[in-house]
């Protein structure tokens, strides 16, 4: 093997190899590469004339990429030159190295790609050698400047949704999405409505103006925002958080007649519905046999429960099937009339709400926004909140979301 293989193997700009060693150190080895200039030129970044003029040297040590699956590290010496126009001393500007870094670029890319592929920063870490507040460093440099240079455009359709970051401990984050283009495009620490309306304000008027349609979940704080903000944009109460709220009722009839079933000492009711959760919620189409066989039952021995099921799968048929404005508004004044008719307070407390929203979400049938792909992004978050057992640091959870779901 000779030096000038080893120069290309190394790939660094302006840097040849002169000599090298192997070290083995903890049943690891080290590959360590000496290297000098190829030049002996450098450009004043002050008035940008050339100079060969030294001025000092030291000699410096950096991590590399590995070669041959050897931790390389390159020796190689750092020029300060003296300027002759500015008579001013200043330090060589290498394209492979920033300023005080102890890795080359093209290592700390290799450490950020290794953690935007899911990778926890412990075991990159551990498999690279290094401390893991270095890898976080090292992540969190990168992720910004990737992050500056994703061109977000102009947001046609807006998504806005929020995540529980610690469950059980009531703190959300606020989630705001390009639907057209499919990626998250900001994290917000909280879903307050100020903290809403601050992003939005510092949007410029022609970002303001670009944005059409947003969708959102049926929280009041959203649609005072954006009526504030964006008067002149469609709010769509999305249809699959409508659903959801519409399910939660379902859930709740369904835990309230299992208890005083078993408190009636209605054994056969009591058995039907324990553990039927999915059973009833699921679409039909997705249930396994098990399910299909539950859910057979629980409509055979409950009365009252079957009613409600039919009602909320009309309610989904309706969401499915029509897509013009007009008829789905008969359609939902009729449901909604047989809804409160069945005296079920849960019931009757969804139609309050999905009246409280009725213009909104009537608004959905006229193109059909909805935040489908949002449910995909936030299980992605998700994963990211599992993967880190929690995020302490916000900034750390908004730059991992963004690298991963903004299309870093």
């Amino acid at each position: 093997m000779t030096a000038k293989t080893l120069s290309e193997l190394l790939g660094l700009p302006g840097m040849r190899v002169i000599r090298f060693a192997i070290e083995e150190e903890n049943k690891e080895q080290y590959l360590h590469l000496f290297c000098e200039h190829d030049n002996n030129v450098a450009i004043c970044p002050r008035c940008l004339q050339a100079t060969t003029q030294v001025h000092e040297v030291k000699e410096r040590c950096v991590r590399h990429l590995d070669i041959w699956g050897m931790k390389t590290l390159v020796h190689f010496p750092q020029r300060r030159f003296e300027c002759v126009v500015c008579e001013q001393p200043f330090t060589e500007n290498l394209e492979w190295i920033e300023a005080k870094r102890r890795q080359t670029h093209a290592f700390e890319i290799h450490i950020y790609e290794c953690v935007k592929r899911k990778m926890p920063r412990k075991q990159v870490a551990v498999q690279e050698g290094l401390h893991e507040a270095t890898v976080l460093e090292i992540f969190k440099r990168q992720a910004q400047r990737t992050v500056r240079q994703v061109e977000r455009g102009l947001v046609n359709l807006l998504g806005v949704d929020e995540i529980a970051v610690r469950k059980g401990h009531k703190q959300y984050a606020l989630v705001l999405s390009d639907l057209r283009r499919r990626r998250v495009i900001a994290v917000l620490p909280n879903r307050l409505k100020k903290t809403f309306e601050a992003w939005l304000g510092q949007l410029t008027e022609a970002e303001r103006r670009a944005i059409k349609v947003v969708s959102m979940d049926m929280w009041e704080a959203y649609r005072q925002a954006v009526r504030k903000l964006l008067p002149h944009a469609q709010i769509v109460a999305d249809r699959f958080h409508v659903m959801k709220q519409l399910n939660h009722q379902i859930d709740l009839i369904r835990r309230s007649m299992q208890r005083k079933a078993r408190q009636d000492g209605d054994d056969a009711l009591y058995q039907a519905l324990k553990g039927s959760r999915w059973a009833l919620l699921k679409r039909r189409s997705e249930l396994n046999a098990e399910q299909e066989a539950q859910l057979r039952t629980i409509l055979a021995v409950a009365d009252e429960l079957r009613v409600i099921y039919l009602l909320r799968e009309e309610f989904r048929t309706i969401c499915d099937k029509i897509t013009d404005r007009a008829q789905a508004q008969r359609f939902l004044s009729a449901w909604t009339w047989k809804a409160v008719g069945t005296r079920s307070r849960y019931l009757t407390s969804f139609v309050k709400t999905l009246r409280n929203w009725w213009h909104e979400f009537l608004n959905y049938f006229d193109d059909r926004v909805t935040q489908g792909f949002v449910e995909g992004i936030n299980r992605a978050i998700r994963g990211i909140i599992n993967r880190a057992f929690g995020y302490r640091n916000f900034d750390n959870f908004r730059l991992q979301v963004l690298v991963e779901c903004g299309g870093g």
